[in-house]
């Protein structure tokens, strides 16, 4: 039911992930301190959805996608306003590919996404793994499942900027990563201890 408004829940698949481990078919059902957490940490985002900004064609868009182990996340902002959030979990083929294939499987779920406002403009697609540079920039051949990729990329026309996940000047690519909540800190955590 709360996946109706997702796309305004900064980090939705990880805060319910412990909820959708319940629904696993060979997951005995055990309501415990993480189950808990997680549906009280869903209520609490669901009554403090922030505002969102409106989406002008006329000004700089820029998506900042990241991958972690467990799903996927992009953002699309203008002026460093978000405009909407995605982000989906992976499949257990899909967590097993690897990082630089994940972070590119990011990109493009980024810009599917998101297709509505960015087809036929030119905007920025900002990620944290810097071989994506190299890969989609370049015509050399790579995996399949990679050059598929490119080619569902080739109808937009972009500009890929890294931004490393440590630099604290733009926290709002780091707060994508849907991560499991013991790997990293949660973005309100990173911007207290920041100021």
């Amino acid at each position: 039911m709360t996946q109706f408004v997702s796309r305004y829940i900064e980090s939705y698949v990880t805060i319910t992930e412990p909820l959708r481990k319940l629904t696993r078919k060979s997951q005995p059902w055990r309501w415990g301190k993480a189950e808990g957490g997680a549906f009280k940490k869903l209520k609490e985002a669901l009554t403090k959805v922030g505002v969102m900004a409106y989406f002008d064609p006329k000004t700089q868009t820029d998506i900042l996608v990241d991958a972690s182990p467990c799903g996927l996340g992009a953002m699309i902002t203008q002026k460093g306003r978000v405009i909407c959030y995605a982000s989906r979990a992976l499949t257990y083929v899909e967590s097993r590919y690897s990082q630089t294939e994940r972070e590119m499987m990011a990109v493009v779920y980024g810009v599917e996404k998101f297709h509505v406002y960015l087809y036929g403009l030119t905007f920025t697609v900002t990620t944290d793994h810097k071989p994506l540079l190299g890969i989609i920039g370049s015509s050399k051949p790579c995996s399949a499942r990679i050059d598929r990729w490119r080619l569902c990329l080739m109808p937009y026309e972009f500009k890929l900027i890294y931004k490393s996940g440590r630099d604290e000047a733009n926290p709002a690519i780091t707060s994508l990563a849907i991560h499991s909540h013991n790997q990293r800190r949660t973005m309100t955590e990173r911007i207290t201890s920041a100021t």
